[in-house]
């Protein structure tokens, strides 16, 4: 029986390999004694020994506990993962773990995560059962946040368990910190009914933080507390503070009321002026599945009341409904038709969903030609499932119809994919602005340019403008720049289709310094939002020549949030931006690091005063900001020797492999002739920062001979730097000359 031999030798194998690791796994009390390693490695790996040994790791709980002080994140994270696998054996971490949510106490102390420390500790401590939750409960109490935020969140599992807490969290939830207030609203759900007798009584409460709180945590109570049914419904009846009526919508389906009556409750503020209470209300229909269905026809015949406003609120409410609400699509569609597909109902037919496009088809081919631009618009929305039926549109009779299909499939981008071949065809429509468009859309895709190119050269020569000035715009986006010229790119600013305008722009931007003459038609185009961005780049790219463009970059970085843009586009035209040097000092001070760092870059380029300018350069090198720091250092390089007192800076630069390139070129072009300072270059481990010192100590020669020690030092450690720090030593420490013999 060969098989049955071979099986028993297996299963024996198995149980040796099996004993072996047994013998070989170190034991709970081996792991305590290596979480006192001096080494962090042997820490770390303790500490996961023991987080997976899960409760047979007891006898290790006093070490345990100590690592909770462990200055390693990763030591500590194990460390509290495995006291929490102990639960209710491990009380005797208690008193630590309560004092790790005490953040006032560790202030400077530790540099880790606050909140992570917060809440690993209280999910430690919610596993240890009855025995803690009188510290917690004495922790609801104290001054400091961050005991208050631990302790709620670790009695809120404990359920009803933790019955004893509802007073103080009660008494929380109108505390001035909003993480304090969420906890403990969060902590009395989870408790449960128990809690909702004083929750009911907080409702009317003469603080509004508290009476919010009480609602929110009835509203995520489960299971819910149906005696609060009718106290909520009054509270909500006299309630004037806003977020607390959110609060009481949200708590309306939660808390036992029939669904009729939570309608009637909620569907009033759904359509109503207040966007914060729709949002709650709105909410709290959709979260529970009981009341959608019944919400759906109030809200359809509300597409048809009586004021505008409500009438899109309706709309977009029964999109929120997605899929469900396509019992109303008739509703829906007649008010879209009513309001001229405005975006609110365009909106809200796309999610609704793909069951809506057989009927926007139908209305396309058998509706009046007016209707056909809302209906194309609305099928926009869709983007990929609209396809299909935006192809079919390509073949509609009426010319406007067809081009604005292909208007709408290039707009879906590539998504729009499956249509390039019926867009292609259309490029031969009798009809020119249907040529237009498709080629248009051709380009917004990015169709295939062999078969794309010979239809835009076609068009430049076209008798009718709107193919011309697509074919121009297909050319210039393709990197036809050269081809169209400034003049043809000029006229190309001022095309009716954004996408035009953008690859105008863009093209001028490749031409550089030649685009000169295209300096006014493009700043009169800063205005327009959707090339804003594209404009600056571009004028920037065109350089000095830009320079009367630059009254109204100012303007633009002092009235939008286009600083950072405006800033390097201003560097880039150079001196003759001087009229921006009060808007550039301005933003040294800016709050965003990217700002003062791209100031620092412009001034560099603008300023004409020397003295001035390394005067405000020096001390940026020790800046707070990393991005400061590097473009300090970039500036600091073609002032040379002058920038000597940076040098301490920078040489912390260098440390920091994102800082260490641009403090190296600065240092090379200053020049270190400290002594102190190139020692602490040697202690870099980075072959170019030493390469840059020994050269430099071997210019000073004698007088660095305080650096010789670490130099023969370091010549036994780095073979490949053997070159530099053997000259270096020669230069330090000449050999003595021979001393001639007596004749």
């Amino acid at each position: 029986m060969p098989g049955f031999f071979r099986a028993v030798v297996a299963v024996a194998g198995a149980l040796l390999l099996s004993a072996v690791a047994e013998e070989s796994a170190p034991s709970p009390q081996k792991l305590a004694q290596q979480l006192g390693a001096s080494e962090v490695g042997t820490r770390r790996d303790a500490a996961y020994q023991l987080q997976r040994l899960g409760p047979a790791a007891k006898p290790a709980l006093p070490a345990l506990i100590k690592a909770l002080d462990d200055d390693d994140k990763q030591v500590w994270s194990s460390a509290v993962t495995a006291i929490a696998a102990l639960g209710p054996a491990a009380t005797d971490a208690i008193p630590k773990l309560i004092g790790a949510l005490d953040t006032s106490a560790l202030r400077g102390r530790r540099q880790r995560d606050g909140r992570q420390l917060v809440m690993r500790s209280a999910y430690a401590l919610s596993r240890m059962g009855p025995a803690v939750i009188p510290p917690l409960v004495e922790a609801l109490g104290k001054e400091d946040a961050g005991l208050r935020i631990g302790a709620a969140h670790a009695l809120g599992p404990m359920g009803a368990e933790a019955r004893a807490a509802i007073p103080l969290l009660v008494t929380n939830l109108a505390d001035g910190r909003d993480p304090v207030r969420e906890e403990s609203a969060l902590a009395l759900s989870q408790i449960g009914p128990a809690a909702g007798p004083a929750l009911v009584v907080a409702l009317s409460d003469g603080d509004a933080r508290r009476r919010s709180g009480a609602a929110l945590a009835l509203a995520q109570m489960t299971p819910p507390f149906p005696a609060a049914g009718t106290p909520v419904e009054q509270a909500l009846g006299q309630e004037k503070d806003k977020l607390v009526r959110a609060a009481l919508l949200a708590a309306v389906p939660k808390v036992g009321l029939e669904p009729a009556r939570s309608l009637a409750l909620l569907l009033p503020a759904v359509l109503g002026d207040d966007e914060a209470l729709r949002h709650a209300a709105l909410n709290a229909v959709l979260g529970q599945r009981a009341l959608r269905p019944a919400a759906l026809p109030p809200l359809a015949t509300a597409l048809h009341d009586g004021h505008p406003a409500v009438r899109e609120r309706a709309a977009r409410a029964l999109g929120r409904f997605g899929g469900e609400a396509s019992p109303q699509l008739p509703a829906l569609l007649a008010a879209t038709r009513s309001a001229g597909g405005a975006p609110a109902f365009a909106d809200a037919l796309a999610q609704v969903g793909p069951a809506v496009l057989p009927q926007l088809l139908k209305g396309l081919q058998e509706g009046k030609p007016e209707e056909s631009a809302w209906i194309l618009r609305a099928l926009r929305g869709f983007g990929a499932p609209a396809v299909p039926v935006l192809s079919e549109a390509l073949k509609h009779p009426q010319p406007p119809v067809r081009a604005a299909a292909a208007s709408a499939l290039g707009a879906m981008g590539r998504d729009a994919a499956d249509a390039v071949n019926p867009l292609f065809v259309l490029t031969e429509d009798a009809h020119p602005e249907v040529q237009a468009a498709a080629l248009r859309a051709l380009v917004a895709q990015r169709a295939d340019a062999a078969r794309l190119q010979p239809l835009l050269q076609a068009a430049l020569a076209s008798t009718h403008p709107d193919v011309r000035r697509a074919g121009a715009a297909g050319t210039a986006a393709f990197g036809g720049a050269a081809q169209l010229g400034v003049p043809g790119l000029i006229d190309l600013l001022s095309d009716d289709d954004a996408a035009g305008r953008f690859a105008a722009a863009q093209a001028l931007g490749q031409l550089g310094e030649k685009a000169a003459p295209a300096v006014e038609p493009l700043a009169a185009q800063l205005g327009d939002l959707a090339l804003q961005s594209q404009v600056i780049e571009t004028l920037g790219k065109i350089g000095p020549a830009a320079a009367p463009a630059v009254p109204r970059l100012v303007e633009l970085a002092k009235s939008t949030d286009q600083r950072a843009s405006v800033l390097p586009a201003l560097t880039k035209i150079g001196p003759a931006s001087a009229a921006a040097l009060p808007l550039i000092y301005e933003c040294l001070h800016d709050q965003a690091s990217d700002v003062r760092a791209a100031a620092v870059t412009a001034l560099a380029a603008i300023e004409k005063d020397q003295p001035k300018l390394l005067a405000i350069l020096l001390p940026l090198p020790a800046d707070s900001s990393g991005r400061m720091r590097r473009a300090a250092a970039a500036a600091l390089v073609p002032h040379g020797p002058a920038a000597r007192p940076a040098v301490p800076a920078l040489v912390r630069m260098l440390p920091s492999a994102n800082e260490r390139g641009e403090a190296m070129r600065a240092l090379q072009a200053i020049g270190v002739d400290s002594v102190p300072e190139l020692k602490k270059m040697l202690g870099i481990k980075d072959d170019r920062v030493r390469t840059l010192a020994c050269e430099s100590l071997a210019r000073l020669g004698p007088a660095a001979k305080d650096a010789a020690p670490q130099l023969r030092e370091l010549l036994t450690q780095e073979e490949k730097l053997r070159g530099p720090i053997t000259a270096a030593l020669a230069r330090i420490e000449p050999p003595t000359p021979p001393t001639p013999p007596t004749p």
